[in-house]
């Protein structure tokens, strides 16, 4: 518990941290970001914030198609849908050990006897939203290079892109993953139950069609968010081209999966970083607090989601078929 309640101190003095380092940075841009902010046009707001939920849609298309997997596992679109809506609530507004995943794994857990491979469903589609997107974010650099970003911050994201294959790698192959078996040693207790997690999760691998599907659905549910950032733009007037939006905001969402509160800080200072030389800093930091208020919006559409729907909820009761 300790460890847990000092993990989660630390990714809140990182998030502080950067975002005061931020405004510092952004203190004699204040008026202009004011201004920029208050002529908004809310119509194309209001439009970017339902692609933004088309992002989401698409994306539990993918959960669903994993979860399905299981014989005999049943569940609607709608019910995904909502459990997605409800893990940004968890995330934005209960930042803590129970977030989002955990809740969308708890209810999914209740609906088969197969327990584990609900949790596995979770941690796969989890895991597939982010190859996709550091894969994506390679791309990006190899386009762009220099031009986007600095040669550190290049070599983090290819850091991850090299630490995702290895991720990839040791679930798919045995023999490998085997060559690492001597950890288990210092973990002996837990032992069978991480043997099975992974013979679970290895099992996935039988599913290559599934596998290509949901590679597909989170290829074009990135794409719908990419435009969904570029509509938020146009909705306090900047032209952002096409391809800036694909080059950089891969390169946003990898930088943010740094240790903070669901990338707050990370994110707003990597779209100055990366937006700044196109917009200007004043005008990429008012883009980043639309999108934070985007995700804000989504969150609170996922808590009332959550109020309203008790079988939802943990230990809540389970809804009839």
């Amino acid at each position: 518990m300790k460890k847990i309640s000092l993990s989660f101190l630390l990714k809140i003095a990182v998030s502080l941290t950067l975002i005061l380092i931020l405004l510092y940075i952004m203190r004699d841009k204040y008026a202009q970001i004011w201004s920029v902010l208050k002529g908004t046009d809310m119509v194309m707001f209001s439009f970017g914030v339902l692609v933004f939920i088309a992002a989401l849609a698409t994306a539990s298309l993918r959960l669903k198609l994993i979860v399905q997997v299981e014989e005999g596992f049943r569940i609607t679109f709608l019910n995904v849908l909502s459990l997605t809506f409800i893990g940004y609530f968890f995330n934005n507004f209960l930042p803590t050990a129970i977030g989002g995943d955990v809740v969308k794994a708890y209810y999914l857990s209740k609906r088969t006897s197969n327990k584990m491979a609900s949790y596995t469903a979770v941690f796969i589609d989890r895991a597939m939203g982010l190859v996709t997107m550091v894969f994506m974010a390679v791309c990006a650099l190899l386009l762009a290079g220099g031009r986007v970003i600095d040669n550190s911050a290049q070599r983090m994201i290819y850091a991850i892109a090299i630490g995702s294959l290895f991720l990839i790698i040791f679930i798919m192959n045995k023999n490998f993953a085997k060559k690492f078996s001597f950890l288990l040693h210092l973990v002996k207790p837990i032992r069978p139950k991480l043997e099975k997690i992974y013979n679970t999760i290895h099992e996935f691998k039988k599913h290559r069609a599934l596998m290509l599907q949901s590679l597909l659905i989170s290829i074009a549910s990135q794409l719908i968010y990419f435009a969904s950032i570029g509509i938020a733009a146009m909705s306090i007037g900047l032209n952002i081209p096409v391809m800036s939006i694909l080059l950089r905001m891969p390169i946003v969402s990898a930088v943010s999966l740094l240790p903070s509160i669901n990338g707050i800080g990370v994110r707003e200072g990597s779209t100055v970083l990366l937006f700044g030389s196109i917009v200007g800093k004043g005008n990429a930091f008012a883009l980043s607090i639309l999108l934070f208020a985007v995700l804000m919006l989504t969150s609170i559409l996922g808590g009332i989601i959550y109020g309203l729907s008790p079988q939802f909820r943990m230990g809540g009761k389970e809804p009839e078929e």
